[in-house]
């Protein structure tokens, strides 16, 4: 859990969304604009948002690999924008869920509907 603490810190410090349950190795995130970002890293996507879940064979050196593509994927082609105003990345960057957008608390996922 340790590593997707540091997965969740290094996309925050980037200043791109994201949660993580304290319980979890399951990082959300607001999903990339590049789906050759998508496939070369395998992320799970769902309408705006994507997830990592950080296996024990993921290092921090792949990490700040994918966080650095990452970066350079918003910078290029720049963000997500939500979907719906009811959508995914909406929530992810609520406060509802856990923390304060672009710099979230670790918390327990909660939805408000």
């Amino acid at each position: 859990m340790e590593t997707a603490q540091y997965l969740r810190d290094k996309i925050t410090a980037a200043g791109l969304s994201c949660r993580l349950n304290e319980l979890s190795c399951t990082v959300v995130l607001e999903r990339p604009t590049d789906d050759a970002l998508i496939k070369r890293w395998q992320l799970a996507c769902e309408e705006d948002i994507a997830h990592v879940v950080v296996m024990p064979n993921v290092t921090r050196h792949k990490i700040d690999k994918f966080v650095e593509e990452l970066v350079a994927c918003a910078e290029e082609h720049g963000r997500m924008e939500p979907v719906r105003a009811d959508g995914p990345l909406v929530k992810l960057q609520s406060s509802s869920w856990g923390g304060n957008y672009v710099a979230p608390h670790v918390g327990h996922f909660k939805e408000e509907f």
